[in-house]
């Protein structure tokens, strides 16, 4: 299982995090989210998904999205 780290823009409410939570979930392969409104990220554990569908479901979500790679703050 991999682990992908998403840094999301634009999310201001815990309404911003259960939509961004809810439509990581949806993406086959996905196995747990875990969204932080303070960090403004989004931790996803994986099997095996791309990040283009990743990136595609925060934009559903309607929020701006980025895969980070190595150690970020």
């Amino acid at each position: 299982m991999a682990k992908t780290t998403i840094k999301i823009e634009g999310m201001m409410c815990e309404g911003c995090v259960k939509s961004v939570r809810e439509s990581l979930e949806k993406v086959p392969g996905v196995k747990s989210v875990d969204v932080n409104l303070k960090k403004g990220t989004a931790v996803v554990q994986q099997d095996g998904v791309a990040d283009e569908a990743l990136i595609k479901a925060v934009v559903d979500a309607g929020f701006r999205g980025t895969v980070k790679h190595g150690l970020f703050r």
